[in-house]
């Protein structure tokens, strides 16, 4: 199995980029990508480190992509678009929410300063119980049939 480099980055956003209309192309497509075309995005050190490493490595070298992410720990949701794509990709992003990051050569930096604020959603657990709590004296009154 081919482990994922630039050049097969670059080819998977080309690819899905043109299948579609949405030209930001996200992470769990490129990994669909891979599984697909018998390519490794693993590596030897598991957790995705061949495709960050191929990411980089793409950032330092020609800059075909550009690329975006919705915040800024691991567990946040990233895309890459072709550069020809830059303004359709950049208004699909802002519709996300997503911020754009650049390599200046040590490390990711956001375009126009810092990682888009991650709404969080509302605990579910948390509404489910105290909806539960609201509707228990429902559930205990005796029923009347009607016959």
């Amino acid at each position: 199995m081919r482990v994922i480099s630039p050049g097969l980055l670059v080819a998977a956003v080309t690819e899905l980029s043109l299948s579609r209309s949405a030209k930001l192309v996200r992470l769990k497509d490129v990994i669909a990508w891979c599984e697909w075309n018998g390519v490794d995005y693993e590596g030897p050190g598991g957790k995705q480190q061949a495709l960050w490493d191929a990411d980089r490595e793409e950032a330092l070298g020609h800059r075909r992509l550009l690329k975006f992410k919705s915040g800024e720990c691991k567990q946040s949701r990233a895309g890459w678009a072709l550069i020809a794509h830059g303004d359709k990709a950049r208004e699909a992003a802002a519709q996300l929410t997503w911020r754009e990051q650049l390599w200046d050569g040590e490390k990711w930096d956001w375009l126009g300063g810092s990682a888009p604020v991650v709404a969080r959603r509302p605990n579910a657990r948390r509404e489910r119980s105290s909806n539960e709590s609201n509707t228990e004296h429902l559930v205990d009154q005796p029923r009347l049939l009607v016959g």
